[in-house]
């Protein structure tokens, strides 16, 4: 049985310098595939790209690569010399035929479907029983949760997976979205049992392109039922951006001028360290939702040294 990290990314350099060590200590896979390109509509597929948007975040305006490209290409070539028995792959992704969204929900889901069943086209055989894990450039685990990760795995059969609660984190190592971070019936925010908390697939036991697909499919809705609710936690550092990276990310989502300026000065409060409560989102009609929560949690060790860690 192999263990198959496949992961589309575009722009997070960054993160993968330290997110392939902790990939090795947490999952031990055999293969790590970054599928590398720009989806043709932003991350949600809900986006307008124009020619200004290409030239300032693609590789020499190509609108295809990341600016950080060649960065990222020796990040990988430095981490396969290290890791030698992992099989870790930078691949050009082509998103060139998601124009529309076909069956899906939106152009995002296409391409996230696509970019997450290129085996074959890179010479990878799938079998059944081969464990798959379909996540994200910005997504670690911590180096603990290895053994729970191994059982987890261990009594998968094909056709069934594993969901885990995730935890976003938001500038730095202490804030989250308070909307994830609540108390229900006494219940941790990190247990997979808390109706508030966030929970996304984590892991696939190949059995039929069917069942995998159909996990896929929910990229947006983020709903999977289907998958085993595991006791997991994912440490998604989605708002941990330096600099342009931190622009890129604002502007590959489809919200308001008005959002953002909310949203950056509560980013920019957060860099103290200082409140329980943060607001940036003034105007949302859910309570929790209007705020970042700060939180004291531990983290895993291949994250430390990334500039938004406060040491």
């Amino acid at each position: 049985m192999k263990k198959i990290v496949t992961i589309p990314i575009f722009c997070e350099s960054h993160l993968v310098k330290y997110q392939i060590p902790n990939l090795i200590d947490t999952i031990n896979p055999d293969i790590i595939i970054y599928n590398e390109g720009m989806f043709p509509s932003g991350t949600e597929g809900t986006k307008k790209i124009d020619e200004d948007w290409i030239k300032k975040y693609t590789l020499n305006g190509e609108g295809k690569r990341g600016f950080d490209f060649y960065k990222l290409e020796k990040i990988i070539e430095d981490a396969q010399q290290e890791y030698p028995n992992v099989k870790i792959i930078l691949n050009k992704m082509d998103y060139s035929d998601c124009i529309d969204k076909g069956k899906y929900d939106f152009v995002g889901t296409k391409c996230y479907v696509k970019a997450n069943t290129n085996f074959s086209e890179l010479g990878i055989e799938l079998e059944e029983g081969d464990f798959i894990f379909p996540l994200e450039g910005d997504t670690f685990h911590h180096e603990k949760s290895k053994p729970a990760i191994d059982y987890f795995i261990e009594n998968l059969k094909p056709d069934e997976g594993i969901r885990s609660v995730v935890v976003d984190f938001i500038q730095n190592q202490y804030y989250t979205e308070h909307v994830n971070w609540q108390e229900y019936n006494g219940i941790s925010p990190l247990s997979p049992l808390n109706k508030f908390a966030k929970k996304r697939r984590f892991c696939v036991c190949y059995g039929t392109e069917e069942f995998y697909e159909s996990v896929l499919a929910n990229f947006m809705t983020q709903k999977y039922d289907m998958l085993y609710l595991g006791e997991l936690v994912t440490y998604h550092y989605a708002w941990w951006r330096p600099g342009k990276y931190l622009d890129l990310r604002c502007e590959q989502l489809d919200r308001p001028k008005e959002y953002w300026e909310s949203y950056l000065k509560g980013m920019e409060q957060a860099k103290k360290a200082e409140d329980d409560l943060i607001v940036v989102r003034p105007q949302s009609s859910i309570e929790a939702r209007r705020y970042l929560k700060k939180i004291n949690i531990e983290h895993p060790k291949h994250i430390v040294n990334h500039p938004n860690y406060l040491k």
